[in-house]
């Protein structure tokens, strides 16, 4: 079997537009994590007796996003593991999505969750919040 015939070439641009798919959701988890933070900061700051809990509070949704960017990104390691193995024509089955046999060469989610490309986005609003906090709670806020 050529390893680029038609065939291949239609089940590789699926596979792509997955993995675009979970980049851009990717990318827009991050874009709601910023957003939220500039939410949850103006929102502390523009209230007249502001409370340390309020940023606090925004640490919550900007953890779960951070998960939740995680796995995306996983799977998109993983989708690209099998987007090489129909390139390679180790794949027989025309159109097979299955990404399961390629979870053993790829790193756990926590652990792409605190790589450095993800941890330091994620890091530096959960600071900025805590350090919103401990002012609010030192100052009797």
């Amino acid at each position: 079997m050529n390893k680029h015939d038609e065939v291949s070439i239609a089940h590789m641009t699926m596979i792509q537009g997955i993995v675009t798919r979970l980049e851009t959701n990717s990318f827009t988890l991050k874009a709601l994590a910023m957003t939220l933070a500039a939410a949850v900061l103006a929102f502390t700051g523009s209230v007249k007796n502001p409370n340390w809990v309020y940023p606090l509070a925004g640490c919550f949704p900007v953890i779960v996003f951070w998960m939740m960017d995680a796995k995306y990104l996983w799977l998109g390691r993983l989708f690209r593991h099998l987007f090489n193995a129909v390139r390679l024509g180790e794949v027989s089955d025309p159109f097979a999505m299955n990404i399961k046999p390629y979870m053993d060469d790829e790193q756990s989610v926590i652990r792409i969750a605190f790589s450095w490309s993800v941890c330091w986005f994620y890091l530096s609003i959960i600071i900025a919040f805590s350090i919103v906090s401990c002012f609010f709670f030192t100052h009797g806020g």
